[in-house]
């Protein structure tokens, strides 16, 4: 049976980095599709030359002309080829059981961090030229997987992948105007909270740096979890108070803060306009930690309950304001959100800067979004600073979002490159079911 690749997993991969559209590769024949096989790589007392094999046939499937062969019938005629594979052998399986016209296999080596994988490559697409090739592909980062694929693909088809926008692509610009959000030096904090949660003093505060940065946001993320859970729960309620948190343990294991939610430092809410591009900055010490930037609606007509810290407010269970007649709950809803509108928001984009760890502190600054313009539908969007693991301390300063000096015009908004990307919002009107 020959299957193209259609998981979850490619739709996934799809979202962040696909290519609906690649360019057919330069040994393709005219009109149809080519059909291909990956064979699980061997590779001596692991599994890596079976995920390898994996991030070829995803990335191969993007790309419309070639039909992949799927890992669960290629395993079916062979478990894994080597490099030294028999040829004859692989081109028997080629022709006479898979029906392909390009195979792939190899040996995979891992030496600490450092990924080697040998690849041949038989093509007899053309039959008139033989595109055959062995070549050594290597790498020592992070992502070495991936790279080597994309590599293994570059060479197939003779083209470039697509790759997404990378840190660093654009330099920061020398100059920005006012920052569209306040106080993201956390200078102005004093009696009141400015531009910020208040700091709930056991895994947020607010205090003075080192000499020249005046006050500084540290974050605690080596805190046993359960506590502090109830804790941020009751500050939600309005049933704790900052001025008096409780005395945490420190906990660096898996059940800590760090290893399961992590601490979120959320900025006030910041009007958003459509087709707007972004610049955002901030100098951090500490371990790797991410500062999202997350784009809002209202959501209030499509309310269904109040949320929790409402229903504390006005002294009801869920059971009770269920057993309310319907009329009379949309009122409340109505009423609540009016108060408080900041409840009825809901999340509808999601960006995030990386931020490196080091022991130092370190400036980091990227655009977002990274291509076009912020999507029509986001009313407000807020910064929130975000450290999870490992344990420890996070120190940051002068957290601040400007609108790209260099733009001049709105932005298109630029959708995932997927085709069942689609823009969600409240206003859609129901779709109506087809008559049959």
């Amino acid at each position: 049976m020959r299957t193209t690749v259609l998981t979850l997993l490619t739709v996934a991969a799809a979202i962040v980095a696909g290519h609906a559209a690649q360019a057919a590769p330069k040994s393709a024949a005219k009109g149809g599709e080519i059909h291909v096989v990956v064979f699980d790589f061997a590779c001596a007392g692991g599994e890596y030359g079976k995920k390898l094999g994996d991030s070829i046939r995803l990335r191969l499937a993007r790309h419309k002309i070639f039909s992949v062969v799927d890992s669960l019938t290629t395993r079916d005629h062979l478990k894994s080829a080597a490099a030294d594979a028999d040829r004859k052998t692989i081109i028997s399986l080629m022709k006479d059981k898979l029906l392909v016209t390009i195979g792939i296999y190899g040996t995979v080596s891992v030496s600490g961090s450092k990924i080697t994988a040998e690849i041949t490559c038989i093509n007899f697409t053309n039959p008139a030229s033989h595109a055959d090739w062995t070549k050594t592909f290597s790498d020592s980062t992070q992502r070495a997987r991936g790279l080597i694929a994309r590599g293994v693909v570059e060479k197939i088809t003779g083209q470039a992948e697509w790759v997404p926008p990378q840190y660093g692509d654009e330099d920061e610009p020398e100059k920005f105007g006012k920052p569209v959000n306040v106080n993201g030096s956390f200078d102005l904090f004093g009696k009141k909270h400015t531009g910020w949660d208040a700091p709930d003093n056991a895994g947020t505060f607010i205090e003075d740096g080192p000499r020249g940065r005046g006050k500084i946001l540290r974050i605690r993320t080596d805190l046993e979890r359960d506590k502090w859970y109830e804790y941020r729960r009751k500050l939600r309620m309005g049933l704790a108070s900052p001025k008096n948190p409780p005395k945490l343990k420190r906990d660096t294991s898996y059940g800590s803060v760090a290893g399961l939610e992590g601490v979120h430092y959320r900025s006030d809410w910041i009007d958003a306009k459509g087709g707007q591009r972004y610049w955002l900055t901030a100098d951090k010490k500490g371990p790797g930690a991410k500062i999202f930037i997350k784009g809002f609606l209202d959501w209030s007509s499509q309310a269904s309950g109040l949320p929790e810290s409402s229903l504390a407010r006005l002294g009801l269970t869920p059971e009770k304001f269920a057993d309310l007649p319907r009329k009379k709950q949309q009122a409340m809803i109505r009423a609540d959100a009016k108060a408080h509108p900041e409840r009825y928001r809901r999340e509808c984009y999601r960006w995030y800067l990386n931020c490196g760890g080091s022991g130092d502190w370190k400036h980091h600054a990227a655009p977002v979004p990274p291509r076009g313009g912020l999507p029509a539908h986001v009313r407000w969007i807020q910064i929130q600073v975000y450290c999870y693991w490992p344990p420890g301390e996070y120190l940051w300063d002068n957290v601040h979002l400007y609108k790209d000096p260099r733009q001049t015009a709105p932005l298109p908004e630029v959708n995932a490159r997927t085709k069942n990307y689609k823009t969600i919002t409240p206003t859609d009107p129901p779709k109506k079911k087809k008559s049959k």
